[in-house]
Parts: structure tokens; C-alpha cells; sequence
């Protein structure tokens, strides 16, 4: 699904009159009460700050492509970070796993039945189950791919409810306009009006990642390369696993130092 492009337009002109001298973070709308805890942080250790574009992956990567400013983008899930690497717009040696994910499917508090399978959400008491929209949300494309393994596509079918980002599938289980959404196990966590129903084991999920990188065309790519050097930190990486995402080993390269024609 492509952005239009008033809503690019209109973007790019926000971020241009607002960053300033800040390096322009677009990443996955999961990420956003970390990266917030992180943001004074980064400046405090580095010098260097940052601010955040949050939304659904595909859309930051279709604002990429379209030319808005930024400077990393974290994505996801893998195939997003892809397309903007086949599209030669990330900086070559840039890229890097990040961080990792699990997928929980939640209920509103108020529902206190136990449940010992996953299927119960292809039964009669759930009659809306909301996802991510496949299309431009790697959440719910994890989600479909494991309700595809569960043999469970046709039974939700007809009670799938895609929304434009995760957060977004969170909130409308926490309003109970759903009766149970698929989301990352660290968006639960923050969220005291829905409870998870049933946490879908690593080893039997989709492989979660999130790939960072910084974008080619960054108009800062030395402080770019800064705050990616952070967010790739021990110091970070405590943060991360306090919020409950899942670290990968530590075997990252710094970035390479940016060619001058990378600069705008």
C-alpha cells in the first residue's frame, strides 16, 4: 500500500521545520516508549540528539523512498530493511540486527478465562481479532504467518481486523473494541487494561528482528553514525532488555566512516 503523496509532502515540510539539528530516527512504532527513555540518554553519553518518526515500518519506508528526511531507520522485521537496501538507500556497511521480539496475543483485562491453546481465537467468543495490517506492519505479518502454521487462516478469517500499527491493534483490545489482538510481547507490557491470553514460544514463532541502519542519503551522517554507535551499546542494550526485547549476540562492526558525497 503506497503513501500518498500529500501525506509525504506534508511530512517532509514537518521534519524539515522541526529537527533542527537532531538526527531524525524513523522506526517501528513498537519501539516507542524505549527510544523515548533512550533519546536524553544518547545526548548525555554522545552529544548528539535524536528525535523519533514513529509509525508502521512499510509506511517509514515508503516515506523513505519518497525522500523524507531521516537518518536511521529501524525497521521491524527484515524484508522492509530489503527493500531500501535494494533500492541503494541505506549506507553500505550500516546495517545491523538490533534487537529481537515474540508475539503474545492479548485480551482485555477484563477477561479472566484461561485459555491453554492459542486456538481460542477461532471460537465463538472472538468475534474481532485485530493484527497489524499485513500490508505495511511486520506485527502482523508475524501474526498471520503464524496463524497460517497453526492451521488457523480460515477459522479468523472473516474476524481479522488490520490496523495501521501495532499500537494501534494494543489500544483497540485495551478499549475492548476487539476481543483479542496479536502484538509483541514488550507492547503488552505497557498496556495495564489488556493481559496476555497466550505467549507464542520463540522456537514455534516467526523469527522477530529488528534490522537498524543508517539511511544513504542522512544530511548528519557522522552524528548518524553516532547514535547508531549508541543504540548498539551496552548502555543501550540494558535499556532494551529491561523493556523486554530480546538481544542478539554481540558481533557488530562499527559503521564505516561516511563518504563526503553521502551528505545531502
Amino acid at each position: 500500500m503506497k503513501t500518498p503523496l500529500r501525506l509525504v509532502l506534508c511530512f517532509i515540510a514537518l521534519v524539515a521545520s522541526a529537527r533542527g539539528g537532531d538526527v531524525v530516527v524513523s522506526a517501528a512504532a513498537s519501539l516507542k516508549d524505549v527510544l523515548t527513555e533512550l533519546a536524553p540518554l544518547c545526548q548525555k553519553q554522545t552529544g548528539v540528539a535524536f528525535t523519533t518518526n514513529l509509525a508502521a515500518s512499510g509506511v517509514l519506508a515508503q516515506q523513505i523512498k519518497s525522500g523524507a528526511p531521516a537518518d536511521i531507520f529501524i525497521s521491524a522485521d527484515d524484508a522492509t530493511m530489503d527493500s531500501l537496501d535494494k533500492a541503494g538507500l541505506l549506507q553500505p556497511g550500516s546495517r545491523a540486527k538490533l534487537l529481537g521480539n515474540a508475539l503474545v496475543i492479548v485480551v482485555p483485562v477484563a477477561n479472566t478465562r484461561k485459555y491453554d491453546k492459542p486456538d481460542f481465537v477461532g471460537g465463538a467468543d472472538i468475534k474481532h481479532l485485530a493484527i497489524g495490517d499485513p500490508k505495511t506492519v511486520p506485527a502482523g505479518r508475524y501474526a498471520t504467518a503464524y496463524l497460517d502454521k497453526l492451521k488457523l487462516s480460515a477459522a479468523v478469517k472473516d474476524k481479522l481486523v488490520p490496523l495501521d500499527n501495532v499500537r494501534t491493534v494494543l489500544a483497540a483490545v485495551a478499549a475492548g473494541n476487539a476481543e483479542a489482538g496479536i502484538v509483541y510481547s514488550t507492547d503488552a507490557a505497557i498496556e495495564k487494561k489488556v493481559r496476555v491470553a497466550w505467549t507464542v514460544p520463540v522456537a514455534d514463532g516467526p523469527a522477530i528482528n529488528y534490522p537498524i541502519a543508517i539511511v544513504k542519503n542522512s544530511s548528519a551522517p557522522a552524528a548518524a553514525a553516532k547514535v547508531r554507535e549508541f543504540l548498539l551499546s551496552d548502555a543501550a542494550r540494558a535499556v532494551f532488555a529491561r523493556y523486554g526485547f530480546i538481544l542478539p549476540e554481540k558481533t557488530v562492526a562499527p559503521a564505516p566512516a561516511p563518504a563526503a558525497s553521502s551528505a545531502k
